[in-house]
């Protein structure tokens, strides 16, 4: 059987929070089924707040400044010579590539080298494209990615949002592999603990993350409850224009922002509502955590919302809809009762974000492609 011994994991700009934890519990899982792992990224510091194996071996690009989206595409180019540097000393029959993000340099150097890629692709290629920060930069990654991801050996997709955008833009449609994030160890025990009048969300303080919708949400829903407050947990860009707004709508004193947290399981406890009120996503770890501790959650209707919340089972707005937000909320409060009911159905099929369950899953489709290509 052509399995593969080593692979190579291409993962070049660092970002806290969801991504970086699936590529630990990923590579974590490989090095344990002894797998030699590569990982070509720019630096080691998320090594502080993610525990990753020490007998991955790190290939280092250099650290860039800049903006979110253009760090990405540059990190990309300059990873040029790691890439090809690697390839030099290395089995091509028994190694494979495996690209996290930013994958249309990765695809063209392998196609040169005649070294087998996979790539993983998130979001909803369409609603990321729409929703951009960038629209001209991003029409024009989009059309790349037309072209390029077809001469991919295989795509992941983590969400079923994500698998349907990507097989209009391929020509083989079963290239296409929907695999969910591994993110959990196993589920958490029911336990007590007194909620707190708080509305939680969580997430990179950006437009993709749309909390504009939310703040202006919570200012009605804070009219007839206002015992209640808002805490975001996040860094990002946007932090000021966000606490004008709150200021603007007079409601600063309720709505809190917390900086990025590694353990947000300390304010989901507390929290009576989870809100992801996201344009795009591609598989919201966040509202994976507010299921796991049965926190009732609302969502948009972005990648991946639908497969944790168990589809017709969740609650969902809008896109920028902020007064059909604010009347969910409220029905769900007054209706509490049916709000946990929802949420532990949603719980009960949580176990599809088991870690080891989803990695063998990538490793099968990994070693599919070695032995059928």
């Amino acid at each position: 059987m052509k399995n593969f011994n080593k692979i190579i994991v291409y993962y070049p700009s660092f970002e806290r929070g969801g991504i970086t934890k699936i590529l630990q519990n990923f590579v974590n899982e490989c090095i344990n089924k002894k797998i030699d792992v590569y990982l070509i990224t720019e630096g080691l510091n998320w090594k502080d707040n993610y525990k990753v194996s020490n007998k991955v071996k790190i290939i280092p690009i250099k650290k860039l400044n800049f903006t979110f989206f253009s760090k990405r595409i540059i990190s990309s180019v300059l990873s040029i010579n790691s890439i090809i540097s690697l390839f030099s000393n290395i089995n091509k029959k028994k190694t494979i590539f495996f690209s996290f993000q930013s994958n249309i340099v990765p695809i063209i150097i392998c196609k040169l080298f005649g070294i087998k890629i996979v790539i993983r692709n998130s979001e909803d290629i369409f609603e990321a494209t729409r929703y951009a920060d960038i629209k001209i930069l991003a029409y024009f990654v989009f059309f790349l990615k037309i072209i390029f991801y077809n001469f991919s050996d295989g795509v992941i997709a983590n969400s079923t949002k994500s698998k349907k955008s990507l097989e209009k833009i391929l020509l083989k449609k079963d290239k296409v592999k929907l695999i969910f994030n591994p993110y959990i160890n196993k589920l958490k025990k029911k336990k007590y603990y007194k909620k707190q009048k708080i509305i939680l969300s969580i997430g990179r303080l950006c437009k993709q993350k749309n909390f504009q919708t939310l703040i202006r949400a919570f200012k009605i829903f804070n009219q007839n409850n206002k015992n209640y407050k808002l805490i975001i947990l996040g860094h990002g860009p946007d932090k000021q224009k966000l606490k004008n707004l709150s200021e603007n709508l007079g409601i600063k004193k309720k709505v809190i922002f917390k900086n990025w947290v590694v353990d947000t399981n300390i304010y989901l406890k507390k929290a009576k509502f989870f809100v992801l009120p996201s344009l795009y996503e591609g598989l919201p770890n966040a509202l994976i955590d507010a299921v796991n501790c049965e926190v009732p959650s609302i969502s948009t209707r972005c990648s991946g919302a639908e497969d944790i919340l168990y589809h017709k089972n969740g609650i969902y707005f809008q896109f920028k809809n902020y007064e059909e937000l604010a009347k969910k909320l409220k029905i769900m409060n007054c209706n509490y009762k049916e709000s946990i009911n929802r949420i532990i159905i949603s719980k009960s099929k949580i176990y599809r974000f088991y870690i080891k369950n989803q990695v063998e899953k990538y490793i099968k489709y990994l070693n599919k492609i070695m032995i059928n290509l």
